[in-house]
Formats: C-alpha cells, structure tokens, sequence
C-alpha cells in the first residue's frame, strides 16, 4: 500500500511594505512653448460626433526645481479634455492629474486640461505672461511620478527658512 504523503507546510505569505510616498515640487523655468491643432473627419467605427479635433499645447523650459537630476531639459504637454469640463467630471474620483517621466536628457510630463482652461493659458503665453509651471507630485521613483497639481505661475516666491 501507498503511504499517505506528508503534508505540505504552507509558506507563510511575505507582507509588502508599504510604500512609503514623499512628495516634492517640481518648477520649471518656461523657456519657449508651441500649440498645435488639427481637424479632421472622425472615420472611427464607434465615433460619437462627426469631426476628430485635437489641440495641444507643448510648454518647454528648463527645471529649476530639484536639482541635482541628470537632466535639467523639461517638456510638458497640456492636452485639453473635454471628459475634465464640469459637467462630466462630477464623478470622477481621479488618483493623479498628470505625470512626468525621464528619458534619455529630457524629462517629459502629460497633464490633461479642461477644454475651456486652454484659452486663457494661450491668451497668457502669447502675452509673455506665464513665466513658470509649477508642478507638485510624489518623488521620482524608477524615472517617473504622478502629479497631484500643477500650476502656471508669473512670478515664484522664494521659500523664507523659518529660522525662529
């Protein structure tokens, strides 16, 4: 006759440690920026409206916070959505606003924007207006970090020490 055979021991499961998130502020100088549009016939098979419309605005500059990466060469693009307008976000529960990755000497960043937000930013730009693009998120973690804001600013106030 066969012997039962022993039973096995389960391995106990080994608990991940949490990830620990830290967060920092990303700033860029606003050194040039470019917008492109274009139309066309939407042909897709599931297509909800006739045309296919597609904006997007390219902030390029020069990162002035943190320092110490291995590249100080950024770009940004903002790409208008129309699922952020008011109407259609309501439910949303979203997680980041944006990202940023780094690639060979560059880091780049995709932040989605509310359709109607692109107007005034143009109208600022074209006007020599913006000056910086704030961006606040977790630190880089394997060449890339989710954004949890951004902001274009005209003018950056240095952090006073509170040295009480």
């Amino acid at each position: 006759m066969a012997e039962n055979p022993k039973p096995r021991l389960k391995k106990a499961k080994r608990r991940r440690r949490a990830l620990h998130l830290e967060f920092q502020e990303y700033v860029i100088a606003v050194k040039t920026w470019d917008w492109s549009y274009s139309l066309s016939l939407d042909t897709s098979r599931h297509r909800s409206e006739p045309y296919h419309e597609f904006r997007q605005l390219v902030i390029k500059g020069r990162l002035l916070k943190p320092t110490g990466l291995i590249t100080d060469q950024v770009e940004v693009t903002l790409l208008p959505d129309r699922n952020l307008d008011a109407e259609c976000r309501r439910n949303h529960e979203p997680v980041f606003v944006g990202s940023l990755e780094l690639y060979d000497n560059k880091m780049v960043g995709l932040i989605p924007i509310p359709m109607d937000a692109l107007t005034p930013i143009l109208a600022m730009l074209i006007g020599d207006r913006f000056k910086f693009l704030a961006m606040s998120g977790t630190q880089l973690y394997r060449r890339s970090t989710r954004l949890t804001g951004f902001s274009l600013e005209m003018t950056m106030e240095e952090e006073e020490p509170s040295g009480e």
